[in-house]
């Protein structure tokens, strides 16, 4: 099997498969009448930016338009208003999510919240993890014993035992999952066969994703939604700990089929079809 032969997780793949998660977008009516949904390829890019650095400065969607699809087509991670390749960004970035775990988590809960679609009908958040997690475990390039901070007080969880997870935190696992994106996977082009893969393309058309990551794959798994907390300032007259608490919904307690056991809420309800991985597509046996 060459490199070509499984999809790969990078900085374009992950962008893709969060892009399919979004709340719905306005109507052509809409926007004619100049209303903006915010929900554009270059404000999406920004606020998963902002994730890394908080005091990033979006230079607008006009600016971003052309640096976002090539983002997203795994043509490039560098640029004049990409912050993947500095080192004291990403060295900041990488200190908060291992030793202030909740500063970083803020983040990830403000960018859901803006930007990702947490309906109980349609269930895209649930549908963005598996697909996720489907895409880890194709990965041929990841250890099986690589670990992600996904947990959701940031506890690490290795690759081999994703697929045993049944309750995830969604911002604590996306946080977690673009962490080690551009922490360890600086070179996005990596994932450039996989785009053409997943997003064929359509003579002069606009290219849109046609795969079917996750689909079919982990019927028992859900996710779960926290609120922010607010962080004590060096001024604080508080030694109680920081603590990210599930937003109140139906109690379930679950054990998890991992090293890491947890308490927590259930959001939302799950398929039913059963999946197995073997290639691009989610569980969906390729044609030869």
């Amino acid at each position: 099997m060459t490199k070509h032969d499984y999809p790969r997780l990078c900085g374009g793949t992950f962008f893709i498969l969060v892009l399919q998660a979004l709340r719905q977008r306005f109507g052509a009516r809409e926007h004619y009448a100049g209303d903006g949904d915010g929900l554009t390829d270059p404000e999406v890019l920004a606020g998963l930016i902002k994730v890394i650095n908080p005091d990033y400065k979006d230079p607008g969607k006009e600016k971003l338009k052309g640096i976002a699809n090539n983002y997203k087509a795994c043509k490039s991670s560098k640029g004049t208003y990409l912050p993947f390749d500095d080192e004291q960004v990403l060295s900041a970035f990488n200190n908060n999510v291992q030793t202030n775990y909740p500063v970083a988590l803020n983040g990830m809960i403000k960018f859901v919240k803006g930007f990702l679609d947490l309906g109980a009908a349609v269930h895209k958040d649930t549908n963005l993890v598996r697909a996720l997690i489907d895409l880890i475990l194709q990965d041929q390039s990841i250890n099986p014993n690589e670990e992600f901070f996904i947990g959701e007080s940031g506890e690490r969880v290795k690759k081999s035992t994703l697929g045993d997870l049944e309750k995830v935190c969604l911002p604590s696992f996306l946080l977690g999952v673009w962490h080690y994106v551009v922490i360890y996977r600086k070179d996005n082009s990596v994932g450039k066969d996989t785009y053409d893969k997943w997003c064929p393309a359509q003579d002069r058309a606009q290219r849109r994703y046609t795969a079917h990551m996750g689909e079919g794959l982990f019927p028992n798994l859900s996710s779960y939604m926290v609120e922010a907390k607010n962080i004590p300032t060096a001024d604080s007259e508080t030694d109680e700990p920081i603590i990210v608490d599930p937003v109140p919904e139906q109690q379930v307690q679950q054990t998890v089929n991992n090293p890491l056991v947890f308490n927590f809420n259930q959001y939302g309800s799950n398929g039913t079809q059963i999946g197995h991985i073997e290639n691009y597509y989610g569980g969906k046996k390729k044609e030869d």
